[in-house]
């Protein structure tokens, strides 16, 4: 993917330059074609408004400056990130003229994709930048919002927040790839933990995968099945050999499947809800009351980006039993030998041989082994 970005920052060696290198960094990796452009060593003019680029110029700017450099660039990225130090609440004069004279090329073609990168030297001054971002410049130019990074004071150039950055740069592998999608990139990006962004090719897949989990968990869950052809159609929904110990009592329900490990003796009751997009692990010998909820998606908390989903993976001992109706949500490690008591809701881990009940799930009573 070809990637612009319009270093705001006057300081070459500065807070802002240290995010956008470790961003580069990441994003190199996945050999995205990179162009930094900093913006003030740039003669770029503020914007006349004058409409010679929608009239006479017919998307040429009239200002014969610096910005002509940039337009091609910009006619051929498929993401532009924005990175500047916040200057009086907002970015600084530089990028804001970069920003306005964009105009002349009205939407971009190829420009799909937007992030943003902030640094300053408080937390409480990022809103009229952001606002801008999100409201003018996402929205006239109908780009998809790929993530805002901020540092303040101390995060400034931290391993913690350059790490963030490299992260994000590396995460967007899948996210340009669609061609290149299968079942197996998809599961990787989910065992990495990292934002799914909705509308992303992993995010498409997904929806793929929960088309063809509704095909095969219909066929289980409608008439009579013997064990083994419950167990080929789990085969064929997980897409792994089942032990012939292993039972189940449809109907069962997951809208995935294809991050379903299950163990040796294992039961599962009927009525049973698995999310296993992040990953489920069940060990040998555990039982599954009926309808358990297996959680293991979140959504992001900004409402203006609650369709985004964050996956973690529920890991479930040996010899477990889980009560009827309990729920266990994403990033739960449930020991061996535990008991989790009807109707809890686990939120947390679940040491080895204990007993858990509860909205949210606590210890109850004495351990029941020592494991």
């Amino acid at each position: 993917m070809k990637i612009l970005i319009l270093n705001g920052s006057p300081r070459p060696n500065g807070n802002t330059a240290a995010m956008v290198n470790a961003f580069v960094d990441g994003a190199q990796e996945n050999k995205h074609e990179i162009t930094v452009i900093p913006v003030c060593k740039k003669k770029i003019a503020g914007c006349l408004a004058c409409e010679y680029c929608h009239t006479k110029g017919e998307g040429q700017c009239i200002q014969k400056d610096d910005m002509q450099e940039i337009y091609p660039l910009l006619q051929e990225a498929e993401m532009i990130v924005l990175a500047s130090p916040v200057y009086y609440h907002s970015f600084t004069g530089q990028l804001q003229c970069a920003i306005n004279r964009i105009y002349a090329l009205d939407k971009p073609a190829k420009l799909k994709k937007a992030a943003l990168i902030l640094s300053s030297g408080s937390d409480d001054v990022y809103g009229g930048a952001i606002y801008e971002y999100r409201n003018s410049f996402l929205e006239y130019l109908e780009l998809e919002d790929m993530g805002i990074f901020t540092a303040f004071d101390k995060q400034n150039k931290s391993e913690e927040k350059l790490n963030e950055l490299r992260q994000f740069g590396r995460s967007l592998r899948d996210e340009t790839k669609g061609a290149d999608m299968n079942t197996e990139k998809f599961i990787r990006a989910m065992d990495s933990g990292e934002k799914i962004k909705a509308g992303s090719f992993v995010h498409q897949h997904m929806v793929k995968l929960t088309n063809e989990a509704m095909r095969i968990t219909a066929r289980l869950n409608q008439g009579y099945h013997t064990p083994e052809e419950i167990r080929e159609l789990m085969k064929e929904l997980t897409g792994r050999e089942l032990d012939n110990t292993f039972g189940m009592f449809p109907p069962f329900y997951t809208d995935c499947g294809k991050n379903l490990h299950i163990g040796k003796n294992v039961f599962i009751n009927s009525g049973c809800q698995f999310q296993d997009q992040g990953g489920i692990y069940i060990g040998d010998g555990t039982l599954i009351g009926h309808s358990v909820v297996l959680a293991t998606l979140n959504h992001d908390p900004d409402p203006e980006h609650r369709a985004d989903l964050y996956p973690k993976p529920i890991y479930i001992g040996k010899n477990v039993w889980i009560g009827a109706h309990a729920t266990v949500l994403q990033g739960v490690t449930i020991g061996d030998g535990a008991i989790v008591a009807a109707g809890a809701v686990v939120t947390k881990d679940v040491p080895a041989g204990a007993v858990v009940g509860g909205v949210p799930a606590k210890p109850i009573g004495k351990k029941v082994c020592e494991i």
